[in-house]
Parts: structure tokens; sequence; C-alpha cells
């Protein structure tokens, strides 16, 4: 049985029926997970205005239209956690979406219980990273060191470099070698790892 505090409401927003149907096929098997469902941005904004949403899993069409909603979720309702759920996965669109304010970021393939432990650690105020995620970072950091070593951010700190520990972190991640599959990463690391995003 699953109590009221293991109970998680999703938002599915996908913009295509096939996707959608795909979405609400895997999650109604999660025990304890309660579906509302939109097509669109502003279906989606409503629906967060009629239900108690926990949890948003989006992929409204391009990584510009999905980082557009999630910044409009933050505005108007900060409560609620956001995950990415797409198949873009260059450096750009993953620290974009970041940037937006996104708890985590899926890339689409096969469904898997990944998806569900995505949504109960952003629930629970993790930051969510897949492997193939933890990749992309990694070479993104590579190439900074590299090519940028004096890069500024506009507030004009440097960057900071990452520790050893949270190197291994990530390739970790990348390796899927995290206890049991799952990597639970801080915000607060999230927050340094955008200190290497491309610049645009």
């Amino acid at each position: 049985m699953t109590s009221e505090n293991n109970k998680i409401t999703v938002l599915s927003v996908e913009n295509t029926e096939s996707d959608l149907l795909a979405v609400r096929s895997f999650l109604e098997q999660v025990p304890g997970l309660i579906l509302v469902e939109a097509t669109n941005g502003a279906d989606a904004l409503q629906q967060l205005k009629d239900a108690a949403v926990d949890v948003a899993l989006i992929d409204v069409g391009s990584p510009n239209e999905n980082v557009q909603l999630t910044k409009l979720i933050r505005q108007a309702h900060p409560s609620v956690r956001v995950i990415i759920f797409t198949s873009a996965d260059t450096p750009e669109d993953i620290f974009t979406a970041m940037d937006a304010g996104a708890d985590g970021y899926v890339l689409k393939g096969i469904f898997t219980k990944a998806l569900e432990t995505a949504l109960r650690s952003v629930r629970l105020g993790a930051v969510w990273l897949d492997p193939g995620i933890a990749t992309q970072v990694l070479k993104v950091i590579e190439t900074a060191h590299t090519s940028r070593p004096s890069r500024t951010l506009p507030t004009g700190l440097l960057t900071i470099p990452l520790m050893p520990e949270e190197k291994s972190l990530l390739h970790d991640v990348a390796g899927g070698e995290c206890k049991d599959g799952v990597c639970m990463v801080d915000p607060s690391f999230i927050k340094k790892l955008r200190r290497f995003a491309p610049a645009s």
C-alpha cells in the first residue's frame, strides 16, 4: 500500500498523441502516481492552476519551447518541480534547460524504472542526471579547461574548477556506477556545473 506521503502527482506535457499515450502507458504502472495530462504550454499552465501538481514532465516540441515553458512554470508555480523529457541531448540544450530552472533532464528512449526514480528524486529536492547527460557535461568541462581556462560569467566570477570527488561523481553517473543505479545530485552541484555552460 502507498502512503499519502509517497503519492506524487505528475503533469505529463507532450505535444503529440503518440508520445502522450506512451508516457501514460508507462506512468500508469507506477504505484502511488497520480497522472494529469496536457498537450501544450497553455493547457499545462491551466492544469497547474486546477490541480496540485508535484512534478511537471515536459516535452512540448523544440528545446526552446521546453525552456520557455519551464520558465513560466517557475514564475507562476515555484513549488512545482520540472523535468525535461526529451531526445535533445546537446550541451547547449542541457545547460539552457538547467539555467531555466529545470530540476531534471531525462533523455527519451526505452522507458525504464530510471524515469520513476527521476520523478521521485526531484520531488524530494534532488537534481536528476542520467548517464547521457553526465557524459555531455564531462565533455563540456574538458573543453572549458582546455580552450576557455579564464572564462568568466556575466557577474565577473571566474569559473570554479570541479573538485576531484565532483568529477568522480560525474564519471560514476556517466558509467552507470552509482549505488543501485541511482545518482542523487545536490542542487548546489548543478549550479557549479552551470558555470561550464557553452558561451552564447
